[in-house]
């Protein structure tokens, strides 16, 4: 079925990250997702980041102003967005945002489906054999360990008196 006007959203967010989301995150980050994957450039590829300001973000999630910063710092600690200026470059702090013109947000959601070619053909690759290796004969058994000892009998030990 072909749903036109929709805007997929990565299942990472509903299978990893739902829960440890607050109400006002998930709407930012919903939003963030559907001013990027919602919309197609004239080559047909979707958007990977968007110019977004301040009021773009309290008119349409109608969160407060005061609220926006330490949500987007909050998600950007989550790491489920990126905020760059328009070179590129990371704006991961709020004093590196602050009085800037032109702030790019991109969804930051690690998804198998954008070129990976290797999600399912992946091996596991077997444990190799060797020293460092815990097996059952090198593991300790319960009555292995040494005794421990009372702190009395620590301290004692420490100022030489037995």
């Amino acid at each position: 079925m072909n749903y036109k006007q929709t805007t997929q959203v990565p299942n990472d967010i509903f299978d990893h990250h739902l829960n440890q989301l607050s109400h006002s995150e998930l709407k930012i980050l919903l939003f963030i997702i559907r001013q990027t994957y919602g919309w197609k450039l004239k080559n047909g590829k979707r958007k990977t980041r968007d110019r977004i300001s301040h009021s773009q973000f309290v008119s349409k999630t109608g969160i407060s102003r005061r609220n926006l910063s330490p949500i987007i710092q909050s998600l950007i600690l989550k790491q489920l967005i990126t905020v760059t200026d328009w070179k590129g470059n990371l704006l991961h702090i709020p004093e590196a945002r602050k009085g800037k013109a032109g702030i790019y947000y991109a969804p930051w959601v690690s998804t198998y489906a954008l070129g990976s070619k290797r999600v399912c053909n992946r091996k596991h690759k077997p444990v190799q054999p060797g020293q460092h290796n815990k097996t059952n004969l090198s593991k300790l058994k319960e009555g292995d360990y040494p005794k421990r000892k009372t702190d009395w009998e620590r301290i004692s030990e420490i100022l030489g008196r037995k």
